[in-house]
């Protein structure tokens, strides 16, 4: 019976297990895709917040420079009393040292706006000599948020997934037919063509097939689980940015009225009262010193309220991404 023989096999599935493995793998598609979207939104995100710690330390910078120059001219100021004999060297000594710590803090913040500039060119890819004033786009509700949250859009593909799983554990129960067709050269014999069909059977399908399907109907309980999770995490976060947005609100309302404004009138009283000579030079810087330090304390928290916004607006994925 020896002989050369050339075959063709072919396994035959049935059109339910092809739709079952064809919806598994887009399943799988869609989970890795929305993925892709995440990593983007999560770029969009870190670039907004790059982009607003270099606007506000740009505009903190204003303010420090602005209270370094009128250091230098108060200073300036000073000396010419002292030489005319209206002055005393005290305020000077209290001036010179004041300017010294308004050029040491314009560095600072001059530092932290270098860094803030790297740290914006590295998500944007340019460096940004010229910044806008930031604009946010409207808040999310707290229902759009959540289904569009990358986590929540992740676990809910990830049930998808698993569900489609169970689909195909439970079409293996059918077993895939095999046919075969191939011709044989003998020597010594007639040649020879031959043709067969394989049926497998089940054995044992309770301790084979309905386990795996068990198996992997216990991963789909598990993923629902995670998505349940994963839901109230993204509504903890919400309710928490969106009380800090409005507590910001508010604090930044009040600090200006009742802060800054003030403030600002004290300056211009100072200002009317050293035209006059009945306040000292001291006491006029000190009065824009306190103008600033109000003024940079506004800065922030409009920063904070700005960062806690763009959380809100830039988490999410884009519109129809979690479908």
């Amino acid at each position: 019976m020896t002989m050369k023989r050339i075959g063709v096999s072919q396994e035959w599935l049935s059109a339910q297990k092809r739709e079952a493995r064809t919806a598994a793998a887009a399943a799988v598609a869609d989970r890795e895709s929305v993925q892709v979207h995440a990593a983007a939104a999560e770029t969009r995100l870190q670039a907004a917040l790059a982009y607003l710690d270099a606007f506000y330390a740009t505009e903190t910078l204003k303010l420090t420079t602005l209270m370094e120059h009128h250091a230098h001219e108060e200073l300036e100021a000073s000396k010419a009393r002292v030489s005319s004999a209206s002055g005393s060297g005290q305020e000077v000594l209290a001036l010179t040292s004041a300017r010294g710590m308004a050029e040491d803090e314009s560095d600072d913040v001059r530092q932290q706006q270098a860094e803030a500039a790297v740290a914006l060119q590295r998500w944007v890819g340019i460096r940004a000599d010229e910044l806008a004033t930031p604009g946010l786009p409207s808040l999310p509700r707290q229902d759009a948020y959540v289904a569009r949250h990358p986590q929540v859009a992740a676990a809910r593909l990830d049930v998808d997934v698993a569900k489609r799983a169970v689909t195909v554990a439970e079409s293996e129960r059918t077993p895939n037919w095999t046919w075969q067709v191939s011709y044989g050269q003998r020597t010594g014999y007639s040649d020879m063509v031959s043709f067969g069909v394989s049926i497998p059977l089940q054995v044992a399908p309770a301790q084979r097939q309905d386990r795996e399907t068990a198996s992997k109907l216990a991963l789909v309980d598990k993923a629902e689980a995670d998505l349940a999770e994963a839901s109230r995490m993204a509504t903890a976060e919400y309710l928490a940015l969106m009380s800090d947005v409005e507590r910001l609100g508010q604090r930044v309302d009040r600090y200006q009225v009742s802060v800054v404004i003030p403030a600002g009138q004290r300056v211009q009283l100072a200002t009317a009262g050293y035209a006059s000579n009945q306040v000292s030079l001291l006491t006029l810087f000190e009065a824009r010193h306190a103008e600033v330090d109000a003024r940079r304390k506004l800065l922030s928290l409009q920063r904070d309220l700005a960062k806690a916004q763009a959380k809100l607006a830039f988490k999410p994925l884009s519109e129809g991404v979690e479908q």
